[in-house]
């Protein structure tokens, strides 16, 4: 692996008077199209990886707007998915491309995937590629996959699994999509205080909003935009919009 994005959210759309979504050229939110440029060094192969290996219907939706987005702005000449349909092509697929994008979704259900497939040992016979996760994809990516309860009834479920093995691609977990001031309930619970805040006596992670993204380039780890830190069961505010800040020794 070359470079790892981990991303809360890539704005590859947006909605038009009548709800559908429409691919656009993404921005350089947070110097993000510059790092592509930076350390995508050919442009033949994308491949798109699934959250959902058998929902081949959303995922051929969000898969052909990520591909438009990119066509418009970092194009590539072959645009491939990953999921049950070609999983017996996976080694190949994964060896060959130059750029992996690790779709959002339910956590738990992609990390069984990437599981399945062995993705983990995939990955690491491609010394070349840039790896960019999207919102479950990128927390995924860690060594340790700090997986929150998301879908109702997950979190007052005592079979629901919190920490799941990853692709170990890093060691810091990420919480996407967050917003400081934004209440969030999941089974009559708020997320922040009586989720995140606690889980996190337990394991540390980073919390970001979209536009934020970490990246893990030459033996070092940048966190590029907003965040918050979330650790021994309390909330701190870690760095700026419009910021970088050296991560590298953190340990997440």
């Amino acid at each position: 692996m070359k470079a790892l994005f981990l991303t809360s959210s890539i704005n590859t759309n947006k909605e038009d008077g009548f709800g559908n979504k429409i691919p656009i050229e993404f921005e350089n939110k947070n110097r993000i199209l510059d790092n592509f440029k930076k350390y995508i060094s050919r442009y033949d192969n994308f491949l798109y990886i699934a959250s959902n290996p058998n929902d081949y219907e959303k995922t051929d939706l969000y898969s052909s707007i990520v591909f438009e987005s990119f066509d418009l702005t970092l194009p590539f000449k072959n645009y491939k998915v990953l999921d049950n349909r070609n999983v017996k092509d996976a080694k190949k697929l994964v060896k060959k491309a130059n750029f992996i994008y690790l779709a959002g979704g339910h956590v738990p259900t992609q990390n069984k995937f990437f599981n399945d497939i062995n993705l983990k040992e995939l990955i690491k016979e491609n010394k070349r590629v840039v790896i960019c996760g999207v919102s479950a994809g990128s927390m995924n990516c860690a060594d340790i996959v700090y997986s929150p309860p998301e879908e109702e009834g997950e979190a007052v479920s005592k079979e629901y699994e919190r920490y799941l093995k990853g692709l170990d691609l890093i060691n810091i977990s990420i919480n996407p999509h967050y917003n400081d001031h934004q209440v969030v309930t999941l089974d009559d619970l708020d997320v922040k205080k009586d989720i995140l805040l606690p889980d996190s006596k337990k394991k540390s992670f980073f919390a970001y909003p979209d536009g934020t993204y970490i990246l893990k380039a030459n033996n070092k780890v940048m966190l590029y935009g907003l965040s918050y830190l979330f650790k021994d069961g309390r909330r701190y505010k870690f760095s700026d919009d419009k910021k970088k800040k050296n991560i590298t020794k953190y340990d997440l």
